[in-house]
């Protein structure tokens, strides 16, 4: 467990020290999501849950049905999906990515600067419609 930690801390020393700070932040963004929590970047709040993509994605457009959110566009091909709706007159965007054949990382960004509390409320809701627990 500490070779583990201290390889990743050392990554991290090493990337601050090439391309600095946005690196370090999208670095440690990607590791909270492979970890199965939350990260918000960009106005996006990520998480990857482990399941395939087609069972994220219809427990997407049930937590849409769910929220009473208004569906205006959806769209899947075999490694990723689009979900977009409208709640009242503000925009909603979900992204789903596969990762491998068990795991999908979703996006969920609520408004064109992102609402990370209303997206929370999003996940939780894909999280309940697939049995997992929120975090």
């Amino acid at each position: 467990m500490f070779k583990r930690f201290a390889g990743f801390a050392a990554l991290v020393a090493f990337t601050q020290s090439m391309v600095g700070c946005a690196a370090v932040a999208v670095l440690l963004g990607l590791a909270a999501v492979s970890a199965g929590t939350y990260v918000y970047v960009e106005g996006k709040l990520q998480r990857d849950y482990s399941v395939p993509l087609d069972k994220a994605y219809e427990a997407s457009l049930e937590a849409v049905q769910e929220l009473r959110l208004e569906l205006t566009e959806k769209s899947k091909d075999i490694s990723e999906a689009q979900i977009r709706a409208k709640d009242n007159e503000t925009s909603i965007w979900i992204g789903l990515e596969s990762l491998d054949a068990n795991k999908t990382l979703i996006s969920v960004r609520v408004g064109y600067t992102g609402d990370e509390q209303a997206s929370r409320r999003i996940h939780e809701a894909i999280a309940r419609r697939l049995g997992v627990k929120g975090s």
